[in-house]
Order: C-alpha cells, then sequence, then structure tokens
C-alpha cells in the first residue's frame, strides 16, 4: 500500500492561491528575526488546520549568486497522541515510496560499473524456474527489461489482488509466475508497485545479496551519512519512531496498524524508514550540493526517460523512479523532480528544482505520521504544502531581507543603468522606490522570455541595489525591468564572454 505520483495542476489551483494569501498578508513580519520560519508557518498553517498532525520539514536552499546556502528543519504537531510529544530530527518515519528512489539508486550504480544494463531483461535476473509474464500479440513477443520496470512501463499491475502482510517473496514468485501483462511494456506509463518490488528482487539476486537493504547500505547511507535510513530498525531507532494515525469513519484519530504494509516482498517499493535528518541530507545529495562519490548517478537517475502524458499540453516526464515537471507547469519555471510515499499511517514527500538559468536551487523534503483516511487526504495537503514552499523559495525569498543602501528617500521611482555595462558575468543594478510598494524586478532575454525574477516582493521607500550573476547565461542582450502598479521602466544589459 504505497501512495503514487498525485496532479498537481488541481491541487495547486484550490490551494496556492490561499497560501500566497497568507504570506502576502504576513509581509510585515518578514522584519522579524526569523522570516524564513515566518514564512514556512504560515504556509503550514494553510494546509494544516489541526496543527497536532505530527509534520517534520526539511528546507535546502542555495543561490550561487549571493552565496547563501540555507538548511532548515521545522518541526509541527505530536510524534506520539498518547503523550503529546512533539518530533525532532531524529523522530523516524516510514517514508513509503520514496523508498523507490533507493532503488531507482541501486540500479543507477549499477549501470556505472557495468555490473548491469538497462536492456537488461528482468526474467534473466530471477531464479529460471520462475516464469516472467511477457506480452504476445501474433508474432510480436515482448518481454520487460529494467528500463521499463524502473519507470512504470513494464505493463504489470500497480499491487497484486490480496496483498495482505506478509507478503512473502514466494508468494509474489507465484503471482508472477501467473499472471499477465495489463499492457505491452514500453507503451504505457501504469505506476507500478509490483515492478519496482520485482525490479528490487532481480537487483539484489544479481548483485549476489540476501536483502534489498544490505545494497541500500553499501551503496547509498553509510556513503552518505545517513545512519537512521534502514529498512530493520535498530533499537534506538524504535524507541524514537513516530506513531502512524488515521482518521476513522467518525473523524476521530486512532493508530494505524503501520507494521502491516505489503512487504517484505515489496521492501525496495516502499519498506524504508528514516528521519528528517537524514531525508534532508539525501535531499542536499539529489540537489548536487553534496560532494560525494555518488554524484556521478545524478544526471542518470534524473533524466526525462519517457513521457507520463504523451500528447499532453502540459509535459510530466518519468525518469528512475523520480517524476519531473515545470514548476506549478508554467513554461518559464524550472524543471522540479519529486517522488510521493504513503503506508498505513504514514505519507512523505520530497521535491526539488536546480534553475539551469540562474544556478539557483530548492528543495523540501516532509514526512508526516499522519495517513490517508476517507476523511483526511494527507497526501493532497502533503505535496500541496511542498509545491507552495517550492514556489515560495523561487519567487519569494530572495527578494526577503534586501535593504536600502542609504537613508535617501527618493521622489520617483527608477531604474538606473546597470553597471558595469558590458559585464561579464556580474553586474549591479541600481532602482529607486519613493514609497512602500509591492516591487518586481525581473531579466528578460532577447526573445523577451523572463529568465530570472530578482525580486517580487513587498518593499520600502529608498534606494536598492543587488547583484546580478549571467555566469550560466549565453553572451547577448538582457533586460531588466521593474514594475509597481502602473509604472514599469526597462534597461538593455549586454553580456559578452
Amino acid at each position: 500500500m504505497y501512495c503514487r505520483a498525485f496532479n498537481f495542476k488541481t491541487i495547486m489551483k484550490i490551494i496556492s492561491g490561499a497560501a500566497f494569501l497568507i504570506l502576502i498578508c504576513t509581509g510585515s513580519l518578514f522584519s522579524q528575526n526569523d522570516p524564513f520560519k515566518t514564512a514556512i508557518d504560515s504556509l503550514f498553517r494553510v494546509h494544516y488546520s489541526d496543527t497536532s498532525v505530527g509534520v517534520s520539514i526539511g528546507v535546502v536552499y542555495y543561490n550561487p549568486n549571493t552565496n547563501e546556502y540555507l538548511r532548515r528543519l521545522f518541526y509541527y504537531g505530536e510524534k506520539n497522541r498518547a503523550t503529546h510529544e512533539a518530533p525532532d530530527s531524529n523522530t523516524v518515519y516510514q517514508i513509503g515510496s520514496v523508498t523507490k528512489t533507493f532503488t531507482a539508486m541501486v540500479m543507477a550504480h549499477m549501470l556505472r560499473y557495468n555490473m548491469s544494463s538497462r536492456w537488461d531483461l528482468i526474467e534473466n535476473y530471477l531464479p529460471d524456474t520462475l516464469r516472467v509474464p511477457y506480452w504476445v500479440n501474433g508474432n510480436d513477443t515482448t518481454r520487460i527489461n529494467l528500463l521499463e520496470l524502473v519507470t512504470h512501463f513494464s505493463g504489470l499491475v500497480d499491487e497484486p489482488p490480496g496483498t495482505s502482510y506478509p507478503y512473502t517473496l514466494n508468494r509474489m514468485f507465484r503471482y508472477l509466475d501467473t499472471c499477465n501483462l495489463v499492457t505491452k511494456p514500453d507503451s504505457l506509463w501504469t505506476y507500478s508497485n509490483l515492478g519496482f518490488a520485482t525490479l528490487a528482487t532481480g537487483l539484489t539476486m544479481h548483485a549476489g545479496r540476501d536483502s534489498i537493504e544490505q545494497l541500500f547500505q553499501q551503496f547509498i547511507t553509510d556513503s552518505l551519512g545517513m545512519p537512521d535510513t534502514k529498512i530493520t530498525r535498530t533499537l534506538s531507532m524504535i524507541l524514537r519512531s513516530a506513531k502512524g494515525y488515521v482518521k476513522n469513519n467518525s473523524g476521530v484519530w486512532v493508530a494505524a496498524d503501520s507494521n502491516k504494509s505489503t512487504w517484505p516482498a515489496f521492501d525496495g517499493a516502499g519498506a524504508i524508514r528514516s528521519t528528517i535528518k537524514d531525508m534532508t541530507r539525501y535531499l542536499e545529495y539529489q540537489m548536487k550540493l553534496l560532494n560525494s562519490s555518488l554524484n556521478p548517478l545524478l544526471d542518470t537517475m534524473h533524466k526525462h526517460i519517457k513521457r507520463i502524458n504523451p500528447g499532453q499540453p502540459t509535459q510530466r516526464w518519468q525518469g528512475m523512479a523520480w517524476a519531473s515537471n515545470r514548476l506549478n507547469f508554467q513554461l518559464n519555471n524550472p524543471w522540479i523532480q519529486f517522488k510521493d510515499g504513503g503506508t498505513p499511517g504514514y505519507n512523505s514527500f520530497i521535491t526539488f528544482y536546480n534553475d539551469s538559468l540562474t544556478g539557483v536551487k530548492g528543495g523540501v523534503v516532509i514526512l508526516s505520521n499522519s495517513g490517508s483516511s476517507q476523511t483526511f487526504n494527507n497526501p493532497a495537503y502533503i505535496e500541496a504544502l511542498s509545491m507552495n514552499i517550492l514556489t515560495y523559495l523561487h519567487t519569494e525569498h530572495t527578494s526577503i531581507g534586501i535593504e536600502p543602501i542609504n537613508n535617501i528617500i527618493p521622489k520617483t521611482f527608477s531604474l538606473r543603468q546597470n553597471y558595469p555595462n558590458p559585464f561579464n558575468p556580474k553586474t549591479v543594478i541600481n532602482f529607486s522606490v519613493p514609497q512602500a510598494s509591492n516591487v518586481k524586478l525581473s531579466v528578460f532575454d532577447a526573445a523577451g522570455g523572463e529568465i530570472s525574477v530578482l525580486i517580487n516582493s513587498e518593499l520600502k521607500a529608498g534606494v536598492y541595489e543587488i547583484n546580478w550573476n549571467a555566469e550560466n547565461l549565453p553572451s547577448g542582450a538582457y533586460f531588466c525591468k521593474l514594475s509597481s502598479g502602473k509604472y514599469t521602466e526597462t534597461i538593455k544589459m549586454v553580456l559578452i564572454k
């Protein structure tokens, strides 16, 4: 029982407007000592009217233009409703299907070191006595390879009928031995927990290991320094675990049967437990912010391999476990990578962007000990909260904390010519604001596309300057536009490398 990717577009239409309304209304709070926490607190309250729900949030932000590197952890609610104990950085949660990104990482490692090929047939990784299903249409016979399993294009069902606990490996083998494919491999995206369980089992046997957990430890967690990320919990992890909850039909919180998901056969699809401390480090790695020997695996995992929704106007792509689309489905926004997870009593979400134009990176991971039920749609809440935080990082955070460069109160709006101009690759932009106003300062390319939002926030009266770094952009003409209400002004900037 693992959650799959949800439709961001529907959720964002309903929720994002309310989230940013609260951010605007609390704009005066940004002058307080911790404006970033104020913003995250505001977004949390938008999505969780029940503040007893246990939620741990890790946020990472890096801006190479200002050298700001932010790594923050936030905690809300209760990890145990009986004791009212709050979660902390070492509280252990089930992360559900986010586990699939670890299985994909094992596969990427095996590809890099020529232990496997993405075109290898999974049947060659499993016992010879097992009949792995394949597709037959006349003289056309199509068998399942590793790439189709890791991208949800295998044609296998999501979960076999009757996947009650404990779903053993032999039980899964018996199902594979008799089942038929739903679709032809490589023809249609169909989310499949069974596909990832089969992939993890095949990789484990091919590597000569007893469990996928041994590969997780060997290839990932030991190298990244994630001691509390395991399938088999230590005694310490058990004592620090958050208790999982769901709402019953009467809307009352009750303890979930959190130990009865579909493992052990499905360990590689959703059995990992972890802490927000470990998962925030994992997020930093995925954002290419750690100096790790595993970094060469990232481009392989994050590559857009197959379209999830071919023919649709909003592109959605599947990589190795990671799904991807433009932030808020806006063409000028950066691509995001994301994965959700859910088990009885728990939900998780991890997402991030690497802006190829500005070099700015932002990411968030959320762990919760409240599962979905008929009266509580926690997966949707966590997804929407994650997207709002990511949007906040991309559009709002860079302008918080900007201060006037002197005490002069200008009489009019103005945008002065940048200096130096031409420049390579950094330049200074100076502008004036005569009274408290919402100000947007953007950079456009020669084709008129908005490539960077330098400021989009309420500013008090004053003279400001900001540094812009175009290191990741090609030589050419760029335009900086200042707008506030009816006022707009544009200057031309020339980058020569």
